[in-house]
Order: C-alpha cells, then sequence, then structure tokens
C-alpha cells in the first residue's frame, strides 16, 4: 500500500451526518479511510500517533486520551490484517462479445496488461493462453487451429485450452510422452466462459485457479438477461477507450456531468440541478463495492420524481437504478475491463419495464445501425477523459489533488477509497505496469475514429463497412450521426 503524503488542510461543506462526505483529512483521504491507514501504519511505526493527530478532529481527541488512542488503532490494523484483500487476477473480466470472436483462427487479446490468444476448440469451448509459445516464446496468434488445438505456427507445437502440450512434432511425440507432460512444455492457460453473451476471462493462470474460477460466477446484472424486462434482448454495445480504467469508472459514477458535457446528446445547462447524493450504510466494502443513492440531476428529473440507485460490484460491474413516479424503472448494466494502462474496453446495455413508447423497437434495429446511432454520446466522454488520464498521472497529489466538496462528489470518493484502501492502490496490472505508463496521446480525430474504437473489432459493423465500400478508409468507417439519447446514465 502506498503511502499518502500530507497537502494542506482543506474541508468540505456538507452535512455533519456522514463522514465521508463532512470531513477529508489534509492528506484528501475520508477521515475513517485515513484513520484506517494510519492503522496500518501503526504496525510499523509509533510515530503514527503524531499522525494521526493532524488526521483529523476525531483522532485529536483519541490522542489527548493516551492509552485509549493506541489501544484503538492497533484495534484497528489488526482487524485491516485480517480482512480479505481484493485480488485482481482471482475475478472474472468481459473481454469480448461472443459473436464477434472468430472461431477459425486465434486472435490477440489483452487483459490486465496481460498478452492474451482466444480460440474456440474442437469441443466448442473457449480457449485462452497467455500469447507465447512455451517452445521459444513466438505469439500463439499467429498460429492455427489444428484438430481443434491451438497450434504454433512457427514448430507446430499443439496446446489444449488448459495448456496441456499434446504435440511436438520436433521430436516426434505426443501429449502421454515425458517431453510434452513436462511443466515447462505447458502454455500459460486461462479459465474462459460464455455469460450474458460476452466471453469472460479469469487471468490466473496454474491449477488453483481453474479450481477458484470454477467456484466463483462472473459479477453479473440478472435483469439485463430477463426476458420480463424491455431489451433484455438486444446485444450489449462495446467500445475501446484510451483512457485508464479509473477514470472511465469514475465517469460513470458521476452523473452530474451530463447536463453540461453532454449539452444537447443527453441533457441541457439550463437544466441542470444540484445533486443530493448519500452512500449508504457508510459501507466500501473490498469484494461488495458499494452502493450510493440519489435524486435527479435536472430540473426535468425532479420533476419526474427520479430516485437513482448506484451499486459498483467489483472488480468492473455498474448496475444502475432509474426509478420514475409513474413506475417507470430503468437499468443500466455497465461494465469495464481494464485492457493495459490507458486502455479501458466497456459493455453497456440498457433495460426497462414501463419504457417510453417506442422503445422496444430498438431490440429491433440492426445492430450495426445500432451501434452507430449510440457514440454521439461517449465521443465527448473519450476526448473529456483522455486529456484529464494525463493530466492526473502527471500530478504528484495524483487523484488526492481532487477538489471534492458536493454531494454529487461522494460515489467518486467511496470509488477512491475502495481503489486505495481495498484494491492496492491502482489496477493489477501485469509486467510491474502502472497506470501511468500512458500510451503516447492521441489527437481529437483519432480519438473520435469509430475503427479503431469499435468497429474494427465489431463483426457486424465491420462487414457493413467493407460490403458498402472494400476500400473505405478506416476514418471513413462510420459516419456519426447525432442523436437525443432517450435515456440518460
Amino acid at each position: 500500500m502506498a503511502s499518502f503524503p500530507v497537502y494542506a488542510r482543506y474541508q468540505v461543506s456538507t452535512p455533519a451526518h456522514n463522514w465521508r462526505s463532512t470531513l477529508l483529512c489534509p492528506c484528501r483521504l475520508p477521515t475513517q479511510a485515513c484513520r484506517q491507514w494510519t492503522a496500518r501504519q501503526a504496525t510499523r511505526s509509533r510515530s503514527c500517533a503524531r499522525i494521526q493527530a493532524t488526521a483529523s478532529p476525531v483522532a485529536e481527541k483519541q490522542q489527548k486520551s493516551g492509552h485509549a488512542f493506541k489501544q484503538s488503532t492497533h484495534e484497528q490494523a489488526d482487524k485491516m490484517q485480517t480482512q480479505e484483500a481484493f485480488v485482481w487476477i482471482k475475478h472474472w473480466y468481459p473481454l469480448s462479445l461472443e459473436t464477434d470472436l472468430d472461431t477459425q483462427t486465434p486472435t490477440p487479446h489483452t487483459l490486465l496488461n496481460i498478452d492474451m490468444v482466444i480460440w474456440k476448440d474442437g469441443e466448442g469451448n473457449w480457449g485462452a493462453c497467455e500469447d507465447r509459445c512455451p517452445h521459444r516464446l513466438a505469439p500463439l496468434s499467429e498460429g492455427r487451429i489444428h484438430n481443434g488445438n491451438l497450434a504454433c505456427n512457427y514448430h507446430g507445437w499443439e496446446f489444449d485450452r488448459k495448456g496441456a502440450c499434446l504435440a511436438n512434432p520436433q521430436s516426434g511425440m505426443l501429449a502421454s510422452d515425458p517431453v510434452c507432460k513436462a511443466d515447462k512444455a505447458k502454455a500459460r492457460a486461462f479459465p474462459a466462459q460464455v455469460a450474458q453473451g460476452m466471453l469472460w476471462i479469469w487471468p490466473e493462470s496454474g491449477p488453483h485457479a481453474w479450481l477458484e474460477s470454477a467456484m466463483q460466477a462472473p459479477v453479473l446484472v440478472p435483469e439485463a438477461a430477463d426476458p420480463n424486462w424491455t431489451g433484455s434482448d438486444a446485444v450489449p454495445v462495446f467500445s475501446t477507450w484510451r483512457a485508464n480504467w479509473d477514470l472511465w469508472m469514475e465517469n460513470t459514477m458521476d452523473p452530474s456531468h451530463v447536463n453540461w458535457l453532454h449539452d444537447g446528446t443527453a441533457g441541457k445547462w439550463e437544466d441542470a440541478y444540484p445533486m443530493k447524493m448519500r452512500l449508504l450504510d457508510n459501507a466500501v466494502d473490498a469484494h461488495k463495492g458499494f452502493t450510493v443513492q440519489h435524486d435527479g440531476y435536472s430540473k426535468t428529473q425532479n420533476e419526474a420524481g427520479l430516485k437513482v440507485t448506484r451499486q459498483y460490484l467489483p472488480p468492473c460491474t455498474n448496475r444502475y437504478v432509474y426509478e420514475y413516479s409513474n413506475g417507470r424503472v430503468d437499468i443500466f448494466a455497465i461494465y469495464f475491463t481494464p485492457i493495459s494502462p490507458g486502455v479501458t474496453r466497456s459493455f453497456f446495455k440498457f433495460v426497462s419495464q414501463n419504457p417510453p413508447k417506442g422503445f422496444g423497437l430498438i431490440s429491433k434495429v440492426p445492430q450495426w445501425l445500432f451501434h452507430n446511432l449510440s457514440g454521439s454520446m461517449s465521443d465527448q466522454d473519450a476526448v473529456m477523459l483522455h486529456t484529464q488520464d494525463y493530466a492526473l498521472r502527471e500530478d504528484p497529489k495524483h487523484w488526492r489533488g481532487y477538489y471534492l466538496p458536493s454531494q454529487a462528489d461522494r460515489a467518486v470518493a467511496a470509488f477512491r477509497v475502495w481503489l486505495h484502501e481495498k484494491a492496492g492502490g491502482d489496477v493489477g496490472w501485469a509486467k510491474g505496469a502502472t497506470s501511468a505508463d500512458l500510451p503516447p496521446k492521441l489527437s481529437r480525430d483519432q480519438l473520435l475514429s469509430r475503427w479503431d474504437r469499435h468497429t474494427k473489432d465489431c463483426a457486424s459493423c465491420k462487414q457493413v463497412t467493407l460490403s458498402i465500400s472494400p476500400d473505405m478508409s478506416q476514418d471513413q468507417c462510420c459516419l456519426l450521426v447525432p442523436i437525443r439519447c432517450v435515456t440518460q446514465v
């Protein structure tokens, strides 16, 4: 866990009943979160008393009581040590829509900065392996599917979906021979499964990974596949974004930006309204995440009696429930997958009960057209977050340079507490990478390229694009058709 430097004190002017909204300590962590951090430091150094005294008014009172302060600090430390930590590789992540995967050829993908190859074996099961052959580290994604196995195109070695070597042509060996049975001959394989039309990967290898993954289901939004909800038969919309995972998570937890950033697509400046938000039970859990509730963030929504529940379920699932006074209920299922530093993939689906007239026709629209019409709102997010990402990583204070004075900021504050207090402070990238290891900055035109963001990986959109004109340039692959969104996230 990274240590938190101390900066100038700053205060928050919100009601006193919620510790996360009333006080932030000098290091810009909510008071209780900072006390938990300080408690962990107590096991390393007795100087924690001085830090704790600076951290919050509550800590100042504890310090005056001498022994009572030390005792409560050690109790907190013991409690934190016994709490199960969040481990990034021990969870399921959606990587692609199954309909977009190639069933005939191995294809490269990336998850948590791990280069992978995805293919379908002879029994109809999806396999995922590290994209390197154990023989001489050649890319398996340049290989082929042979006899239902993944075959390396360099020397013909073959592997099953659990990484076992089934053939070594140079030695004339098959799976039963000692050469193929050797641990060094195994490809690094990852569990994979399909759920709600998405391929999910468990990015941990080894025998224990297959046992643990079998006992834990992907974290899904059940209503998204429930036929009682209008829109459940639609396919999720996906995109690949050039901004870090944590910023996209923050973005959807912060609906107050909609009327400003998405003016003319999903909101209006003049319709903006101060949003009241509260963190349920003041609770942020390593594995259960957290839940916030709020009312409308526009005058129109408040007139409609809107009440919203936003639930974050680690590592990548967001379930947002919008309830209106007329009985209409909308649910947004949004998944964000950390691909590599500075690259995030999203999967979005929307279902409703008692929806607006004509909403059910959305699932009847051709998939390529629906995808094309769905991008205008996200274009605005893409430009904003890409630029913000570089500014955030360059700031020595990082997110602690944020100023979060309003109730609308509570979900963002809760997410940062989760990431820094429960999940190690950063995404668990492979190869020693951090979220600061950003790829080169893109121009606005590059960011808005639908080809790079979506079309090249979408079977439906790519097929239509190439059928219109095989020579069409990538920048022309999708027409940007601005529409006014029926719903607001």
